[in-house]
């Protein structure tokens, strides 16, 4: 394998954000007198996108007309804008991954299934010191993940095949994507993914620190 490229997942991948998501959305929640959550539940709803999200934290009794639903997704979104990165924190490491990355030309990029305003928003805050080539979030011109074309895309304007692409994920998601587009694929144990079942599915390796991913790269950059 000759890693050319990197492409990330944001949300368990690069970024701790649960927290500031599950207070957003409880406080729509609680806008609309629904119950709230506790922030562990959120780990089994996030990775698919905002809209899927706001409709698996509703009760069986909320109103899923259209217009209500789009109503829920403003709501948490401008709360989640309003407060984007009040407890949301860069994984322990991945400051010196990206700087290795950068230091030796291995161009990297995000693909995350997150609103692309709201992934702008905390790429700001954030992320904005590294020299990512791109950041894709959901923003209708392609499907979400694990539909394999923005992935695909990014491979294109990088001007890299897909061979040569690492994919790393926290998620059953990333995995599926990964292998949709024809890229390798590399888990971290970090993130919200259920590790079991991306074992089940394939999974073949996964690191327990950002470190653990330089290894990994350097170990085929060396045979």
């Amino acid at each position: 394998m000759d890693i050319k490229a990197i492409i990330f997942d944001l949300d368990g991948t690069l970024l701790d954000t649960i927290e500031d998501i599950a207070d957003a959305n409880n406080r729509m929640l609680r806008k609309f007198k629904y119950p709230e959550h506790p922030v562990s539940s959120y780990i089994y709803w996030i990775g698919n996108g905002a809209t899927k999200l706001v409709i698996d934290s509703l009760p069986k009794t909320a109103n899923f007309s259209e217009d209500k639903i789009y109503d829920y997704l403003n709501t948490y979104s401008r709360f989640y804008k309003k407060n984007i990165a009040n407890k949301t924190k860069i994984y322990k490491g991945i400051e010196n991954l990206l700087d290795y990355l950068g230091e030796n030309n291995i161009h990297f990029a995000i693909n995350t299934n997150k609103p692309e305003a709201i992934t702008h928003l905390v790429f700001e805050k954030l992320l904005k010191s590294w020299p990512f080539k791109f950041v894709y979030g959901e923003n209708g011109e392609f499907p979400k993940k694990p539909n394999p074309e923005s992935s695909l895309h990014i491979a294109h304007q990088l001007g890299v095949m897909s061979e040569n692409i690492l994919f790393v994920g926290d998620s059953e998601v990333d995995l599926e994507t990964a292998k949709n587009a024809g890229m390798h694929f590399l888990g971290v144990s970090w993130g919200y993914g259920n590790h079991k079942l991306m074992i089940e599915m394939g999974c073949e390796r996964m690191v327990d620190s950002p470190l653990e991913i330089i290894d990994f790269i350097e170990s085929y950059q060396t045979t």
